[in-house]
């Protein structure tokens, strides 16, 4: 058979694709030492900054969420029908104890009072006169106790008169703030009306409801600090922790006492009550250093001795404006505090300190213990998502 143009170039490129594959074949690579591997990622570690933390000695708060109120609250009633003929105090005044706040037209009852002492002048005088006679025997017994009995009822009708006057003004059972006025001047009123409000603020309380897993840390008499709406701290003492819960929240009542000489508060205003709890030692950090693992547990990220990051789990201990208090890391503890979102737990790393004073002492350490000697201080370069090199 006789070969035209097209097979010749058809074997020809056969040719040069069998001799490609078999000096592949031919070609051995050179072997690649493990120690140059592990060499490279023992110098590709990520740089992190840490700080060293050391723990305090604090005295952690259960802070429970209420409102002020006042010591004692009273809504003054008329006893008696009549006209408002004076307003002797008005909403917003301190008034003492005893001050008249508002009169009630007396009506006749001045007058019903002169001529009941009156009578009861007149029946003093003879029951005087009928003892006088039974002790000479010119009386009998019986004219005596008439007129005790008429003396009697001469005393009650002049007490009675007298409760009715006195019901005529209205005065601050004791000394408070008025409130919730009900009345104005030429109201008239009836027995059993309500007229205006006393609030006694001194002391005034803090009155808040605590959780079922929080009561067994509350004690009555215990000292404790009120904290109102403006940040002020007020220094007082637990005065009744109900032992019934509530049925519809399931928490129970929890009063604090805070003495008050200025007699002047709010009532409702929001407020917490802040108990102290059983001392215990804390890392104060940033809320920033903190963060959850794959399970949801809440712990930091820090740099144990081996240069090994350890994700710790934490407790919140007490809480402030410019950070927290936790428990249940090492004590001292070099936190990871600029990458720790970049390594993972039992990564090893290379710890770049924030205060350059701590690298002195990590050498002088390592040289006593032969411990790990961590990575000197040096400025942090950029460092990407990927791992890349500070």
């Amino acid at each position: 058979m006789q070969l035209n143009r097209g097979h010749y170039i058809a074997l020809g490129a056969t040719a040069i694709i069998t001799a490609w594959m078999l000096s592949g074949l031919a070609t051995k690579e050179a072997p690649v030492a493990s120690g140059a591997v592990v060499s490279a990622v023992k110098n590709d570690v990520f740089a992190v900054q840490v700080e060293r933390f050391h723990a305090e000695n604090i005295t952690p708060e259960l802070a429970i969420h209420g409102e002020t109120a006042p010591n004692r609250r009273v809504a003054l009633t008329s006893e008696l029908a009549g006209k408002v003929i004076k307003l002797l105090a008005r909403e917003g005044d301190f008034v003492k104890k005893g001050q008249v706040i508002i009169e009630i037209d007396p009506q006749d009852k001045p007058q019903k009072l002169l001529q009941a002492k009156a009578l009861l002048r007149q029946r003093v005088l003879e029951h005087q006169a009928n003892q006088s006679l039974i002790d000479k025997g010119l009386q009998n017994k019986t004219r005596l106790a008439q007129s005790e009995s008429q003396l009697a009822a001469a005393q009650a009708q002049v007490k009675l008169l007298e409760v009715q006057m006195a019901a005529t003004h209205i005065r601050a059972p004791f000394s408070g703030i008025l409130e919730d006025r009900k009345v104005e001047l030429g109201s008239y009123l009836k027995s059993g009306n309500a007229i205006i409000s006393v609030l006694d603020y001194n002391p005034f309380i803090i009155k808040a409801d605590a959780a079922e897993k929080d009561l067994l840390q509350i004690k009555a008499k215990t000292k404790a600090t009120g904290r109102t709406l403006d940040g002020t701290l007020h220094h007082g003492q637990i005065r009744y922790v109900s032992s019934q819960a509530n049925a519809g929240s399931r928490t129970f009542t929890v009063e604090l006492e805070i003495k008050n000489p200025s007699e002047r508060q709010a009532d409702g205003v929001t407020a917490d009550i802040l108990v102290p709890l059983t001392r215990t030692h804390a890392i104060f950090v940033s809320p920033a250093l903190l963060s959850l693992n794959e399970k949801g547990v809440l712990g930091a990220k820090y740099v144990a001795l081996d240069n090994q990051v350890v994700f710790n789990p934490v407790t919140l201990v007490k809480a402030e404006s410019n950070g927290v208090w936790i428990s249940g890391l090492p004590n001292p503890v070099d936190l990871i505090v600029v990458g720790q979102s970049f390594v993972s737990p039992g990564e090893k790393v290379q710890p770049v300190f924030k205060d350059p004073s701590l690298h002195l002492r990590e050498i002088q350490e390592s040289q006593e213990g032969e411990l790990p000697v961590k990575s000197p201080v040096s400025p942090l370069v950029s460092q990407n998502a990927e791992g890349n090199k500070l």
